[in-house]
């Protein structure tokens, strides 16, 4: 019998460490059972077909800690994402405080970076102030899902050797078409420009020195009359277009040494 016991106890530590499969944590209890039921499909098929973690996470304190650092440190204690980046990302509403956070790990940080992750914010602003918690989820959900299918923008990586993404350099299909027609609307405007000059100097041609050598002069003055003042209103990101913005992730690194991305706000 002790025998058997010393045998379970590594299978026992074993599960004990497992990574949990569940993903929506509503300690808040802001959601209904179908809601969870949602998210958790969701996120399945977010994991399934690109290989990227999701979590939710509702609570009523963050036991003194920053929405910031409650999320990295759930995210890793948990032990959520997927590979040996723990590619991934976790969404925190926390009530105690009224504020709310995205924390991104691994490579989701390129795709999830800094521009997207403020038209995340931007799109959510108006449920979250009304209370429509479970159109928040979803349009995070959604957000992720078309950002990480996408790839990260504008030849930014993930570098998992310092934490922090980098601009790749390379040669896109539109960027070698672009340097082909840049060169040959140059030699065009070379040649021409030579072509032109050398015959001038073959022809006849005399430019009319004494009908276009005489100068006018004139007095000109100018009066003040007034100042006027022109103002105009900066709109807020736009909720679908994902411009030309950079394309980098500000980083930062939980107590365990895991980089994060991400970004937050109060409602």
């Amino acid at each position: 019998m002790i025998l058997g016991l010393i045998l379970c106890v590594p299978a026992l530590i074993a599960h004990a460490e497992a990574p949990t499969k569940q993903r929506v944590f509503d300690e808040a209890k802001l959601f209904s059972e179908q809601d969870i039921q949602s998210f958790e499909e969701d996120i399945k098929n977010l994991q399934n077909e690109y290989q990227t973690d999701a979590a939710i996470v509702t609570t009523e304190s963050t036991e003194g800690k920053t929405p910031e650092a409650f999320a990295d440190d759930f995210y890793m204690q948990h032990k959520f994402g997927i590979g040996d980046t723990h590619d991934g990302m976790l969404f925190l509403i926390d009530m105690g405080n009224r504020k709310y956070h995205i924390s991104t790990t691994g490579n989701t940080i390129a795709s999830l970076n800094d521009n997207r992750i403020e038209k995340m914010k931007y799109r959510i602003e108006d449920d979250l102030s009304n209370g429509d918690y479970t159109e928040v989820v979803n349009t995070i959900l959604s957000d992720t899902k078309k950002y990480v299918s996408s790839g990260p923008q504008n030849g930014y990586v993930y570098n998992k050797e310092t934490g922090k993404t980098e601009k790749h350099k390379y040669l896109s299909p539109l960027k070698i078409g672009v340097a082909i027609l840049a060169g040959i609307l140059s030699f065009l405007g070379l040649f021409f420009t030579v072509r032109s000059t050398y015959k001038l100097k073959r022809s006849t041609y005399h430019y009319p020195y004494n009908d276009f050598s005489s100068v006018n002069i004139t007095d000109s003055q100018s009066i003040k009359i007034g100042d006027f003042t022109t103002t105009r209103h900066i709109p807020k990101p736009s909720s679908d277009n994902d411009g030309f913005g950079g394309g980098g992730s500000s980083t930062h690194f939980d107590g365990g040494g895991t980089s994060h991305g991400g970004g937050g706000g109060s409602f």
